[in-house]
């Protein structure tokens, strides 16, 4: 049994190797412009190949003077009156910064138009605190674009892009580990990433560890503007501002495999309409519910609400990059032509113009009239 067992595990294992092969592939067909084919290439070729001893990657320099997101973007988005605070996070001092505040009202013809208070925003931000930004993936197409090319990571994979800007002894979060790979890009400033020893998986107390709970120290990496850090899921870590300021892109390479919850949900389906008699035995019950979740016909059911899910995640990253009104661009094509067409029939008459004065200039002998 157990020289089978390594014989299955061997075959599972390569099988997971030809498909991280075949994505990788896929992904490194991708069009992608020069910087984010850098990422895309650090993502595929060195990160996801790591050795499964290897809990993280550090790479410095990957794309120097890096345009991808900017400090700048940062600041429009939270110039954006109608910026939906959803999107964003402040934290203050350790603290979750309550938003509601910032919510204003104008009513206009019995309509209520939310708009937000800007002023909120900046008080915090002078006071030292963290912010983080949700849903860069929606707000800029650029970082869509990569993250379109991530979700090849794995067999279901759906990304979700965020920014954190920190100031010096102020952080957005305290140790933790995620459940997923993470890739940070690394866009201004300097901060350093304390990366612990990885632990088995779990889903429960993943934030807010105290020291005890983190685990040995592996490294200290200090990631700087164009530097990039892949770390594996479940992989304590804890940063720490050393510049002025921090700004770092994340992308959260999200599990989106059909989970316990749903394949429970599933079997539970097809035991109500299969079930045993009442006053069953809680162990029959539950060998039945076992013996339904390994019929051909279920992993079939699974298998088609996965494809349905990648299905729709494609379809959501289609929308994003095409998501923009075009109408006006025919209005305002029309307006540039007619300004260019002035300016030229201007600059087209401009020699006779000046021919004409020359004449003028020489009718009087070189000299001017007074």
């Amino acid at each position: 049994m157990r020289r089978t067992g390594g014989v299955q595990s061997y075959a599972h294992a390569r099988r997971c190797l030809e498909s991280l092969n075949f994505m990788a592939i896929d992904a490194a067909n991708t069009d992608l412009p020069p910087q984010l084919r850098l990422v895309r290439d650090f993502a595929f070729k060195q990160a996801l190949s790591l050795p499964l001893e290897r809990n993280y990657l550090h790479q410095p320099g990957l794309v120097p003077n890096q345009t991808i997101f900017r400090l700048e973007d940062l600041r429009k988005h939270l110039n954006n009156p109608f910026l939906d605070l959803d999107f964003l996070q402040i934290v203050d001092r350790g603290r979750l910064v309550d938003l509601r505040g910032a919510r204003c009202i104008k009513v206009v013809q019995r309509r209520q138009i939310e708009f937000v208070n800007r002023c909120v925003l900046q008080q915090h931000l002078e006071s030292g605190a963290a912010c983080v930004l949700e849903g860069v993936d929606i707000l800029e197409p650029q970082v869509n674009l990569l993250a379109a090319t991530l979700d090849r990571a794995h067999s279901c994979t759906f990304s979700n892009a965020v920014v954190f800007f920190s100031q010096r002894g102020n952080e957005a979060y305290r140790g933790h580990l995620d459940t997923d790979d993470v890739l940070a890009l690394h866009l201004a400033g300097a901060k350093k990433w304390r990366i612990h020893r990885r632990q088995s998986p779990r889903r429960v107390n993943l934030t807010d560890l105290p020291e005890s709970d983190m685990g040995p120290l592996e490294a200290e990496v200090v990631m700087r503007a164009g530097d990039a850090l892949f770390l594996r899921s479940g992989t304590p870590h804890q940063v720490e501002t050393v510049d002025e300021y921090s700004l770092h892109l994340s992308f959260d390479l999200c599990d989106r495999a059909v989970n316990i919850e749903a394949a429970f949900n599933l079997i539970l389906k097809r035991y109500d309409h299969d079930a045993l008699p009442p006053y069953s035995d809680t162990n029959a019950v539950l060998d039945k519910a076992i013996i339904t979740g390994r019929t051909e016909d279920f992993k079939r059911e699974v298998c088609d609400l996965q494809e349905r899910h990648k299905r729709n995640y494609e379809e959501f990253r289609q929308m994003i990059s095409s998501n923009r009104v075009s109408f006006f661009d025919r209005f305002i094509a029309a307006e540039t032509k007619a300004v260019r067409a002035i300016l030229i029939a201007a600059f087209a008459s401009l020699p006779e113009e000046i021919n004409y004065a020359l004449e003028i200039f020489g009718t009087w002998g070189g000299f001017l009239p007074t």
